[in-house]
């Protein structure tokens, strides 16, 4: 299978590694100063308990030249997917699956379901729909993520020790190309699971993200804190309450208690959401994705979002001014 791993940041990286340490040879397309740091340098996974190991990967900032792809796993975040479209327009056929590695609601959730949702652009995720016009949605797997890591250089990553990927069929399933994948990334180290409900699991981790993130770049404060604070803890619930809400209303089932769903469990103890550290390094918020799609989904369903929005906007305007912009 010839892959091509686009945006190898934190998550891409964490992947890329493992892919590269089985032998499959994936080309990472980046941009010319990280894709020259690669070749040059390798990659380097630094995690806890072990030492930090430099692997020799394949790298290219110019895509057309790896040709067209059997599978293209791309890492952007969600507001950097449009303006990476370069990158990922040239190694896209006929036949390539496309697996975007995605926090939030993806662009694609729509696909396949009841007009009774209105148009399936999102607009909080693909306003001009140009994401949707570069990849057909018939080449999409769903993908959801629960890979913790960092990026303190451009072919450094620092990672938590999880490596796990659910994916699923967005759309009818298309002959065994799910089983295949899942099977492949298991084969390159991944542990890479195949769901029979991808929406289910997008949502599932929607409740963390959609509660902790954004109160953890207004607050400052790790998943812990916001969990053990009862203040904080209020409004993570109520944020929930409406994700479940919405979800619901869009036909899912099977969300968890949401006092169940607070639990903090010990790896995540002390942990900054990736919202957080994009706040102290002034990245962009992943609000799109993670509060205005839910807002927006909302709005399609009749389904109230005001705490979500609140907190949201509140983040924005603690970017704003801390940043500027």
């Amino acid at each position: 299978m010839r892959v091509a791993i686009v945006g190898a940041g934190a998550v891409g990286g964490v992947v890329a590694w493992h892919m590269a340490q089985a032998g499959q040879k994936p080309v990472i397309i980046a941009r010319p100063q990280t894709a020259a740091l690669l070749s040059a340098e390798g990659l380097t996974l630094q995690a806890p308990s072990v030492a930090a190991q430099t692997l020799a990967v394949q790298a290219t900032a110019d895509a057309a030249s790896a040709g067209i792809q059997d599978l293209v796993i791309v890492g952007f975040k969600a507001q950097d997917w449009e303006g990476g479209l370069d990158l990922v327009r040239p190694l896209v056929g006929p036949s390539t699956i496309v697996l975007p590695m995605l926090n939030g609601i993806p662009w694609w959730y729509l696909d396949g379901l009841g007009p009774q949702f209105g148009d399936r652009t999102l607009q909080a995720v693909d306003a001009n729909g140009a994401i949707d016009a570069a990849i057909s949605a018939g080449q999409i797997l769903g993908c959801v993520v629960y890979i913790g890591a960092n990026r303190p250089a451009p072919n450094v990553v620092t990672w938590n020790g999880r490596k796990r990927l659910i994916i699923g069929e967005p759309l009818a399933a298309q002959g065994g190309r799910l089983a295949e994948v899942v099977a492949f990334l298991k084969a390159g180290g991944i542990d890479a699971e195949q769901s029979d409900d991808i929406r289910l699991e997008v949502w599932l981790k929607l409740l963390g993200n959609a509660a902790y993130n954004p109160i953890s770049a207004v607050t400052g404060a790790a998943i812990d804190k916001i969990a053990d604070d009862p203040a904080t803890r209020a409004v993570a619930k109520a944020i929930m309450a409406e994700c479940v809400a919405v979800a619901g209303a869009l036909g899912v089932a099977g969300l968890p208690d949401l006092e169940v769903r607070l639990q903090v469990p010990p790896t995540l103890i002390g942990v900054k959401t990736s919202m957080l550290q994009d706040m102290e390094a002034g990245r962009p918020l992943e609000l799109g994705a993670i509060v205005a799609a839910v807002a927006e989904l909302g709005r399609r369903t009749g389904v109230p979002t005001p705490t979500i929005e609140c907190v949201g906007a509140l983040a924005a305007s603690a970017w704003r001014q801390r940043w500027g912009g």
